[in-house]
């Protein structure tokens, strides 16, 4: 069966926010990865079964045939602030079980939290045995001014361990590719899909970026990111 799989940080995203509710709408994506949500309206959580975290939000389309959902946890941390980094749930589907983890680094420059709780992701994923599709905003990149070093580092870190713990960017193929803009027109990938190696990808989507920052009002900062996946 296909799956489509969507991140995006809707930057500050409340019911107000009516074309951003309506473009994201007719997206028609199975799963949902989304930062920076404050509210969302009725219409959308008629359509979506909901997960939500700090800020962070994890949907799923109710016409998916599930088996079983439930949500899930990585272990226990005397960090209190870790719970806040993510949200996931554990579903059955296809006669597959289907881990999802919506991330959102909200600390940004301060990493030490979210470098301790990318270590209890990597333990979480040795000890599984289900399909795992990690996404959000992780707001980290290598190519980050020499005064954010730390977070170059962390970045090259974490692709490289996912990538020895068999997962794939989903845009590692593009040249240059950026998720984010900031005002002065730095341009960056800082939210990411990553999905296992094994899995079959049919298709990766995301629109041009003027079709989102430019658009009055804007739509958010970041670009939403899109995989279609057999399952």
């Amino acid at each position: 069966m296909e799956l489509k799989v969507l991140t995006w940080n809707l930057n500050r995203a409340s019911y107000r926010r009516r074309k951003l509710w309506s473009y994201m709408g007719e997206l028609e994506f199975d799963a949902g990865f989304f930062q920076e949500v404050y509210m969302i309206p009725n219409e959308v959580r008629w359509n979506y079964h909901t997960f939500r975290g700090e800020m962070n939000t994890l949907l799923l389309h109710k016409d998916l045939m599930l088996d079983s959902m439930k949500r899930n946890y990585l272990e226990i941390s005397d960090n209190h602030c870790i719970e806040d980094f993510y949200v996931s749930c554990r579903i059955e589907i296809g006669g597959n079980s289907l881990s999802l983890f919506s991330i959102y680094n909200y600390i940004g420059p301060a990493d030490s939290d979210f470098s301790e709780f990318l270590d209890l992701l990597y333990n979480y994923i040795e000890e599984g045995e289900d399909l795992i599709i990690i996404g959000g905003d992780f707001n980290i990149n290598k190519n980050f001014s020499p005064s954010l070093r730390r977070l170059a580092l962390l970045a090259e870190e974490m692709t490289g361990r996912l990538s020895e713990l068999g997962f794939r960017d989903v845009l590692r193929e593009e040249e240059d590719p950026f998720t984010f803009m900031t005002p002065n027109g730095g341009k960056y990938q800082i939210d990411y899909l990553f999905v296992p190696e094994g899995v079959k990808i049919l298709d990766v989507w995301h629109p041009p970026a003027g079709e989102i920052i430019e658009t009055r009002p804007r739509l958010s900062d970041h670009i939403p990111l899109m995989v279609t996946l057999e399952i």
